[in-house]
């Protein structure tokens, strides 16, 4: 296993532009995925681009992964597909990754990129069935909740985890308020306090905003759910 991933590192090391120790551990471990880099105006900014080779060292790499008595499910061999959920999971906290298309960049654009690959397989990270279903739970867990009970008064500074984006929250008692990153202001009619964590939403059942704050915090909007550091 060690002899194979020294061939591969080496390969990666000696084709095209001098590339560093890091550039060539990347590529090796991390098949060279890049996030956002060649979007257009249509795609989301939970875009990746994983590094393959050609149809015939990819479908040898895949079995190698699958059935290689040294090599079955080692990092280095690992299929596009595994890495491509693994650097979902890792940028975006999102477990579904959906193939959209195959690229192929001339040596200019490789050189200028200091691509470590020929192709990049594009994938936009998306929510799994899974996720859907938590994200449902807890939307339902606040729609079964909507009288407030909370009486203290608190200021929180939130930060989302994936974007920094920074979200202020002051709570008086049974309303409160939200200053978005972009200073837009946003009422809450419906605080609950239970267990030491807040819940904020609207008394209209089909607002689709909430926030649930405490050692954990997120804020949920339709399905959607975004992680935060609430302090």
């Amino acid at each position: 296993m060690k002899k194979l991933l020294a061939i591969v590192v080496l390969g990666l090391l000696f084709s095209g532009c001098a590339r560093t120790w890091e550039e060539t551990q990347h590529s090796t471990m991390h098949r060279d995925t890049r996030i956002n880099l060649f979007n257009t105006d249509k795609d989301s900014l939970k875009t990746i681009y994983v590094g393959i080779s050609s149809d015939w060292s990819e479908a040898h790499t895949n079995k190698v992964y699958e059935i290689s008595v040294f090599h079955k499910g080692a990092q280095h061999v690992a299929p596009k597909e595994v890495i491509a959920k693994q650097q979902c999971i890792k940028n975006f906290s999102l477990e579904k990754p959906v193939l959209k298309e195959i690229i192929e960049f001339s040596k200019e654009k490789r050189k200028q990129y200091r691509l470590g690959f020929p192709r990049y397989a594009k994938y936009s990270c998306e929510k799994s069935n899974r996720q859907i279903q938590v994200a449902n739970s807890a939307q339902e867990k606040i729609i079964n909740n909507l009288a407030s009970n909370n009486t203290d008064k608190r200021s929180f500074k939130c930060v989302d985890s994936i974007s920094k984006k920074i979200t202020k929250i002051k709570i008086l008692g049974e309303t409160a308020t939200e200053i978005t990153y972009l200073g837009n202001s946003i009422k809450y009619f419906v605080v609950t306090k239970k267990d030491g964590k807040y819940t904020l939403r609207q008394p209209d059942v089909a607002q689709t905003r909430s926030w649930l704050i405490g050692a954990t915090s997120f804020l949920l909007i339709d399905t959607d759910v975004f992680p935060h550091q609430c302090s």
